[in-house]
């Protein structure tokens, strides 16, 4: 056979290999690019939950940790890997302060397996070589195991892409390196799904380099699972020593694998129909070896067959990225129609109508409080005029505003934690958020030197941080560039907080939360006697409909109702996420 025939076969070899391969690299961690993604399962989340339920009764931080790594487990099977992700940073801060554990290292090899199938390099070899740190830390063989089937995946990578990326290419030596410790590993410990996955690394390996040596690799995988009794598992390990000994002009040793293949198929209920790349595998086997053997009919008859399952296969790929696309909406149907039905478990018509009159309560309250705020303010400003005495009365007054709004704020806390309407929570809790814009500006003038103005500077960025301590985004770095001179008068600073703090809400709510990297920027400036305040965020944009009217969120009516008060002109625009710009005078 000339080497050029032989090249080929090698090659087809290989890729009746590759997908065990990429399946076992990491310990059965890492998915295969193919693989069909599980919808999400209402039984095992529910089984999460009970686990976090009693982890939070019984104060168990280790629990908790486990929970949120079955809630982690459960969106990763589904391909919701960004929500995975959440929840595996979740387990992780836990399982760090409890120091080094199999249970880390197996944290870190799971982020390792997202951010590998994201194609994020930095992030996939951080957690790779964590992980590593601390296998070699405790001494696990299991976790040691895993750790080899990471690292050598890493390097088995293209993260260059073919040279247009600056990261590396698959570095071979490193690959064998740790494709060899962890085969010393599997023979030690006698792990037979470790030692499968070792064999048919080599035996893919030594087939790219046209070594003989992949026969003996491929016979040792199909003899382990013969012990396992996994007829399946064999089939296609039979397939795969097929192709090998086809690649080496051993037509007998293959004609006999051919037959062998058969038998099992006839005599075992357990069919391969299920994967087209096998079966496509094996009708090339079997197309080869007729030609070798003077057979064309059958070589032909076989040809078609191979032909007919590489355009299923190639249709089956058009048709999982589709499928892909529509995985994030069918999980948060499925999650919104499972919330509801433990509403309808949860809560009675009569606690809804007592819910729905303590939140008309707390409106006029807040409504109340807004306007003894202003109220107090202006008497407070005209009588610091008069004397010292009404210097102590401005005080007193200031105190009871403050006091009033603290105990509108506890009254929403303390009916926040006995609710279990999510709706209704959201509500109250952005309610309280406005609220902390007037409390805000309360200590603001509480504490300034001038007075009736309002330092814009410090005000908007104590309502940014509290902001993002609300939707759990004090990590995130904003930008701000507001001049630490300007001074707006009370009514136009508490308008402004109040659109500033909407804006914000809404890119955390909606912007945030699937963004790798949020960003969210605000300015604010001054010429002659028009102001300018433009609000960015790098989400997916979003611009309301035109005109607001009574049906627009509430949000909105009330950056429009904020708006008009100070005559302004607002817009949004959608530039490379949502814009938000407003013009007024002063």
């Amino acid at each position: 056979m000339s080497k050029i025939g032989l090249s080929i076969q090698m090659n087809h070899f290989a890729k009746a290999l590759i997908i065990l391969v990429m399946v076992s690299s990491v310990g059965s961690i890492a998915q295969a690019p193919n693989a069909q993604f599980l919808p999400l399962q209402p039984h095992k989340v529910q089984w999460a939950n009970a686990v976090i339920k009693n982890a939070l009764k019984t104060k168990d931080t280790l629990q908790l940790a486990e929970g949120w790594y079955l809630y982690g487990k459960i969106y990763e099977a589904s391909g919701d890997w960004l929500t995975a992700k959440r929840y595996f940073l979740k387990s992780l801060r836990i399982q760090e302060k409890q120091g080094d554990s199999f249970e880390l290292a197996r944290l870190y090899i799971r982020l390792y397996s997202l951010e590998w199938q994201l194609f994020h390099y930095a992030e996939t070899y951080q957690y790779a070589h964590l992980a590593q740190q601390v296998a070699e830390r405790i001494k696990s063989e299991k976790a040691l195991s895993l750790v080899y089937g990471a690292m050598q995946a890493l390097h088995d990578t293209d993260w260059s892409e073919g040279g247009a990326k600056p990261y590396p290419a698959p570095n071979s030596d490193s690959s064998f390196y740790y494709l060899k410790k962890r085969e010393k590993l599997a023979l030690k410990t006698g792990n037979q799904m470790d030692l499968l996955a070792v064999m048919m690394s080599l035996s893919h390996r030594a087939s790219v380099e046209n070594d003989v040596k992949s026969i003996g690799y491929a016979q040792k995988v199909v003899s382990i699972y013969q012990i396992q009794k996994d007829t399946t598992g064999e089939i296609k390990a039979r397939i795969g020593l097929a192709n090998a000994y086809i690649a080496f002009n051993y037509l007998k040793e293959a004609g006999q694998e051919i037959s062998k293949i058969n038998q099992l198929q006839n005599a075992s209920s357990i069919k391969t129909n299920d994967n087209e790349h096998y079966n496509r595998s094996f009708a090339w086997s079997k197309s080869k070896y007729y030609e070798q053997i003077g057979n064309y009919k059958k070589a032909l008859e076989n040809e078609r067959e191979y032909t007919a399952l590489e355009r299923q296969i190639i249709h089956a790929d058009r048709e999982g990225v589709v499928s892909r696309l529509s995985i994030e909406y069918e999980t948060e149907k499925k999650e919104v129609e499972l919330k509801a039905k433990q509403r309808e478990l949860q809560l009675s018509q009569q606690s809804q109508q007592n819910q729905q009159r303590f939140v008309g309560i707390l409106a006029i309250l807040l409504v109340g409080a807004l306007t003894a705020s202003i109220a107090f303010y202006r008497i407070s400003v005209k009588n610091q005029r008069l004397s010292e005495s009404n210097a102590l009365l401005v005080h007193e007054q200031n105190h009871r505003v403050k006091n009033n709004l603290q105990l509108v704020s506890s009254l929403l806390n303390l009916q926040l934690n006995r609710l279990n309407d999510d709706a209704t929570k959201n509500v109250l809790e952005e309610t309280q958020l406005r609220i902390e814009v007037m409390s805000t500006l309360q200590r603001t003038l509480y504490s300034g030197q001038t007075l009736g103005e309002v330092n814009l500077h410090d005000f908007l960025n104590e309502i940014i941080k509290i902001g993002l301590q609300t939707f759990g985004y004090e990590h995130l770095q904003t930008q701000t560039h507001i001049d630490s001179s300007l001074h707006l008068p009370i009514d136009h600073a508490m308008r402004i907080g109040l659109i500033v703090n909407e804006l914000l809400t809404n890119a955390c709510k909606y912007a945030f939360p699937d963004h790798p990297n949020p960003q969210w920027t605000l300015s604010c400036h001054q010429a002659n006697r028009l102001w300018t305040l433009q609000v960015a965020d790098n989400g997916p944009g979003f611009i309301p409909p035109q005109p607001i009217t009574r049906k627009s969120s509430f949000g909105m009516r009330l950056i429009q109702l904020q708006a008009e008060q100070l005559y302004a002109n607002f817009g949004f625009e959608i530039k490379k996420g949502s814009l938000f710009q407003m013009k007024f005078k002063i």
